[in-house]
């Protein structure tokens, strides 16, 4: 029996007999199956899809990073319908219309007048086009084109970087385009492939690469000027949409301000203040300048004239009139008698 023999006899049992589905995550597909790296099929897939220009195409150390030859790959789970397995390709309506051939990317027109409509071919999609190689972040979707010559059931492989081998029975379909989402699930080199009753397609490498998920660190709400105002508390008041904040007073300043007192111990001590002078009546000028008899207000000022003179003083007056002098008596007076005795 030779190995194509022994292929699709595999294949057909596997179309009949398919299990549940794994790495391409096909949810409408049934065919899947866990191979080791002693199965013949499996060995089958290295001597009969020796492509060395997939191998060129791939670095030799598995990337560790995207680099310039990163998958056009999506983050998000694809749309239900297309996950129910091959799906007809519309070169019309897809973004990516090159394919690389023969060591080079043709134009879809170029590419199909080329390309031997007898073999199976296999890219996965990049920004630049369909190629053989592609760099994949862990949990990536990426698309895959198959090229399907003849009517025939497929099967997709996917060698695992530890080596063994997922195989996926994807039904009967008829000759032309599909395309199929390949699902990231493991890091490190993955090796595609997928064969038809006539044989194999050519390989396709993809390196699968971890990358370390920051999660956002969430913008601090700025606070409520208002609020942190009022946690503060005194000295601070929330005043005309401003934090309005006084200094503390210092007791010591305040009781020192009066000058009957000083902080002694902690506390203060005060004097008791001399006592002002009562208040008396402010003296009024028009009652102090009348009070003369001889003043007079007049036009804003007091105005006096001389008091009357005092009389001189005299000899105070006799009320007995005094007699007039008049001659002495004589103290003998003559009796007649010419005799003085």
């Amino acid at each position: 029996m030779t190995n194509r023999t022994f292929v699709w006899t595999l294949i057909t049992l596997f179309f009949f007999t398919g299990i549940a589905l794994g790495g391409y995550d096909l949810s409408g597909s049934t065919g899947a199956e866990n191979l080791t790296a002693t199965n013949p099929t499996v060995q089958s897939l290295e001597t009969d899809t020796g492509n060395a220009l997939a191998d060129a195409t791939a670095p030799q150390v598995p990337a560790a990073q995207p680099g310039t030859q990163l998958a056009l790959y999506i983050s998000q789970t694809p749309i239900k319908t297309d996950l129910k397995g091959l799906m007809p390709f519309n070169v019309k309506v897809s973004p990516s219309t090159n394919v690389f051939y023969k060591g080079t990317y043709l134009g879809w027109n170029g590419f199909t007048s080329q390309f031997p409509s007898t073999s199976a071919g296999l890219w996965i999609e990049r920004s630049a086009g369909w190629s053989l190689y592609a760099t994949m972040p862990l949990n990536g979707w990426a698309r895959e084109l198959l090229y399907v010559p003849i009517a025939s059931p497929i099967s997709m492989y996917d060698i695992y970087p530890s080596g063994f081998v997922m195989r996926y029975n994807l039904g009967v379909v008829q000759p032309g385009y599909y395309y199929l989402w390949y699902y990231a699930d493991t890091p490190g080199r993955h090796v595609d492939v997928f064969g038809t009753s006539s044989g194999y397609s050519n390989k396709v490498i993809v390196d699968v690469y971890t990358i370390s998920v920051t999660k956002p660190t969430p913008k601090p709400v700025p606070p409520d000027p208002q609020k942190e105002c009022e946690k503060r508390g005194f000295p601070c008041v929330w005043q005309d949409d401003a934090c309005v904040c006084k200094p503390a007073p210092n007791p010591v300043a305040e009781c020192e301000k009066d000058s009957n007192c000083h902080w002694v111990d902690g506390q203060c001590l005060c004097t008791m203040p001399k006592p002002e002078p009562m208040p008396g009546p402010v003296p009024n000028p028009v009652a102090e300048c009348e009070n003369n008899p001889n003043c007079h207000w007049a036009n804003g000022q007091c105005l006096c004239t001389m008091p009357n003179p005092e009389p001189m003083p005299g000899p105070v007056p006799n009320p007995t009139p005094e007699p007039m002098p008049g001659p002495v008596p004589n103290p003998n007076p003559d009796d007649g008698n010419g005799d003085n005795a």
